[in-house]
């Protein structure tokens, strides 16, 4: 291999950034997960306090986990993985149902 064809193919394996933007850019999407799930937890139990339902968070807090792990499970080609993000989708689906049917 000459110079180029080197250098070259180190663009195509670091398109995305290099290990470390790789590895701050996971630890991002973990760090904002917890920016979702803290404040949607706090909220869901001042609306159980209030006796009021907590479908609309509970739907939110579902559908970004579910689709974490139906991402996660395809790319890593993990059935099982693929089914619980599933699972997660279709509670989200419902709890976002009970939400608008509370509305009307």
């Amino acid at each position: 291999m000459d110079k180029n064809e080197i250098l070259s193919k180190s663009r195509k394996e670091n398109v995305y950034g290099d290990e470390r933007e790789k590895k701050v850019r996971v630890k991002r999407d973990a760090f904002s997960q917890w920016g979702l799930i803290v404040p949607g937890m706090i909220i869901m139990v001042i609306k159980l306090l209030r006796t009021e339902s907590p479908a609309d968070i509970i739907s939110i807090l579902f559908c970004t986990s579910g689709l974490g792990f139906t991402y996660e499970g395809i790319k890593l080609r993990k059935k099982y993985t693929v089914v619980c993000g599933v699972v997660l989708l279709l509670a989200s689906i419902y709890f976002f149902y009970k939400f608008c049917a509370g509305l009307f």
